[in-house]
């Protein structure tokens, strides 16, 4: 699992116990709610054991697009090479993005152990509402993970483009791993996809 990947995974292995801030604006308490009931939903659809199979693969597909902006985080992590890339390139690396982020999750979702995902809290920063939250594992003595989920607003609604682990922005972390692999052979496209679709195999052979 890649580092953006895993990251974001965490969310789907906890229960959401939101926590808003007694003087959280209309808008922060919006943004705090819409984390939290992603965090309530995965947990229903991780818990749910009649669900297997594709069927919790595309369940697991409908949240994921409605709370991540996949189009715009895909850009964002291919960067500089995304203007490089033709259009059949950036459909064929979009689709490989999406499925490779739902094998890697729905192979992980039986490695649920109680861990607890509560919102603390919001902001502006420039144009995102970061959501402010912090993961406790019951069974870890690393203490708590603070988790940072950086939205933006379009039409009213809210979408998560990146999350950012202990200061750390896994968008960003994952665009350095696709641009060594890019930079490593020649700037060109085509070897990225062929690791992606290595890696995704890998994954569907797991299931």
């Amino acid at each position: 699992m890649n580092s953006f990947h895993r990251s974001i995974f965490l969310l789907f292995l906890c229960i959401a116990l939101p926590l808003a801030p007694v003087h959280a604006d209309e808008k922060g308490a919006a943004a705090e709610k819409f984390v939290a009931n992603l965090g309530e939903s995965a947990l229903a659809l991780v818990t749910d054991k009649a669900v297997v199979g594709e069927a919790r693969r595309e369940k697991f597909r409908m949240l994921l697009n409605e709370h991540f902006d996949l189009n715009w985080i895909g850009q964002f992590v291919l960067g500089r090479n995304w203007r490089r890339a033709s259009p059949e390139q950036r459909e064929v690396y979009l689709k490989l993005f999406e499925e490779s982020i739902v094998f890697t999750y729905t192979n992980q979702f039986d490695s649920y152990s109680g861990q607890m995902f509560e919102v603390t809290g919001s902001g502006e920063n420039g144009r995102y509402t970061v959501v402010k939250s912090k993961i406790v594992d019951p069974a870890s003595a690393q203490g708590n993970v603070l988790i940072d989920w950086r939205l933006i607003e379009d039409d009213g609604k809210f979408w998560i483009v990146d999350v950012v682990i202990e200061g750390i922005s896994m968008g960003i972390t994952q665009r350095n791993e696709y641009s060594s692999v890019i930079e490593s052979n020649g700037g060109k496209i085509d070897p990225l996809l062929a690791r992606m679709e290595e890696i995704l195999e890998g994954l569907r052979k797991r299931t």
